[in-house]
């Protein structure tokens, strides 16, 4: 038999500390909770030790009554002078191209040869127009041909991207 001591009121000495304990229990959770208060409110993504800047006191500064109310002359704005898109900026865009590759395939039932080559990750055939922006301009080639993987483009056409017009550009 499990023979537990006995106090003087008939009760082990186990279940008086347990309920000692669970008297207690409120109090140092109550005593504790501030201190849970104030981890959950640090981002837990802030470095170990970090502390914010503390806000500064916003002074209350009257404000000053003008004597006369400015005039602001409004300056219609100018727009923005387009240069022309030089051979320097073609060549500038040819050389942002990547070729990574050429392939070469005859179908069986027909015996077609097709060439193509594989550009910025993209695959193209003769005939195919190629397009790219670079420093804000737009350009487009015509692959002319891909003949003992020599790439021969055609200048198709080049724009200048306006900032302004373009809601995707805008910040």
């Amino acid at each position: 038999m499990n023979a537990q001591p006995l106090d003087n009121r008939g009760g082990s000495t186990s279940q008086k500390r347990s309920g000692a304990i669970r008297r207690a229990l409120p109090a140092i959770l109550f005593g504790l909770l501030p201190a849970l208060a104030a981890t959950a409110a640090r981002d837990p993504f802030w470095p170990i030790g970090y502390e914010p800047p503390k806000p500064e006191p916003v002074a209350a500064v009257a404000a000053p009554t003008p004597a006369a109310p400015e005039k602001s002359v409004a300056r219609p704005k100018e727009p923005p002078v387009n240069r022309p898109i030089s051979e320097d900026d073609w060549a500038a865009a040819r050389k942002s191209l990547i070729v990574s590759g050429y392939t070469q395939s005859v179908r069986p039932g027909t015996g077609e040869t097709r060439i193509q080559v594989m550009i910025n990750r993209r695959t193209y055939a003769p005939g195919d127009t190629l397009s790219i922006t670079n420093l804000n301009i737009h350009f487009v080639w015509r692959i002319e041909s891909l003949a003992n993987r020599e790439l021969k483009l055609q200048q198709i056409e080049a724009a200048r991207i306006n900032v302004s017009n373009s809601p995707t550009l805008k910040q």
